[in-house]
This record gives C-alpha cells, structure tokens and sequence, in this order.
C-alpha cells in the first residue's frame, strides 16, 4: 500500500502540468463581486463605513442593488 502511494506519488511528480493562464479575463461571479466592492468603498458603506449623505439615492447604489440580485441568480 505504501509503495503504491509513492509510485502514484513520483508519478504525478513526473507528469507535466498545463500552465497557468495568469491573463484568464474573470468570471462574471468575479467581475460583479469586484465592482460592488469598488461602489461599496466609493459610497462608504464597505470599508471605513462612513457612507456618504445620502448615498441609497444615487447612481452607484442601484447598481449595487442590480448586481445583489444577479449575484443571487448565479449562486442559487
């Protein structure tokens, strides 16, 4: 049993691996949770949490709403 372990072992070893796309474009799960980050920081409600006045009337907030609800959609 061990040796079976270490001849799988020195195999995998031995077997070259594909190389890592470091250039992948992200996924839209990524893409989404990096801009409502990015909005939540520039709102000041993720973060520092000093959220701006008024920040739930703007813009940048309905869109967080907009990727909350297509978030749902692909985790669900």
């Amino acid at each position: 049993m061990a040796e079976e372990v270490a001849q799988q072992t020195v195999q995998s070893e031995q077997t070259p691996q594909a190389p890592v796309n470091i250039n992948k474009p992200l996924s839209e799960l990524e893409q989404l949770i990096t801009e409502k980050i990015n909005l939540g920081k520039k709102l000041g409600i993720m973060g520092d949490l000093e959220p701006i006045q008024g920040y739930s009337d703007t813009g940048e907030y309905r869109r967080i709403v907009e990727i909350d609800k297509r978030l749902w959609e692909l985790v669900k």
